[in-house]
């Protein structure tokens, strides 16, 4: 008969590992917000059920484009996808929603949040009407 109450039957609960790994405590989308991680397909839209996400639902596009700001175009940088956009500023919009523009097409965008992005502002949006950033995705993704 064992003694479950003897250190030996106690050791296996004791010994049980957190995770204490650098690599097991990274999350990979805290990676893809501080910028650890350069590849701006990261998280996946949507994972896949019979695998690991190799892409997201939507690629996202990083390039320069403008956003109408106080009733003036800005250059600014950041990435567009067929859903929305994120852009860069030096300072918080304070509107709940914003145009960008490119090449030719503007479409309006809903920003959902903002991120502190080093010494910028990152505003995270997405596209208010399907139909009207249509063309503005597929000219960003001919270049």
């Amino acid at each position: 008969m064992s003694d479950v109450f003897s250190s030996a039957a106690q050791s296996s609960a004791i010994s049980r590992r957190t995770k204490d790994r650098a690599s097991e405590k990274f999350s990979p989308s805290y990676g893809v917000h501080q910028g650890f991680i350069p590849d701006p397909n990261w998280p996946p839209a949507e994972l896949p059920e019979g695998g690991r996400a190799m892409s997201r639902k939507s690629r996202r596009q990083v390039m320069t484009y403008n956003v109408l700001v106080n009733n003036a175009w800005v250059e600014v940088k950041g990435d567009l996808s067929k859903g929305g956009a994120l852009f860069l500023l030096p300072e918080r919009m304070e509107q709940k929603y914003a145009h960008v523009h490119y090449g030719s097409h503007v479409a309006r965008v809903e920003i959902l949040s903002t991120s502190k992005k080093g010494s910028l502002y990152g505003h995270h949006c997405r596209f208010v009407d399907a139909t009207e950033s249509a063309p503005l995705w597929e000219a960003a993704k001919q270049s």
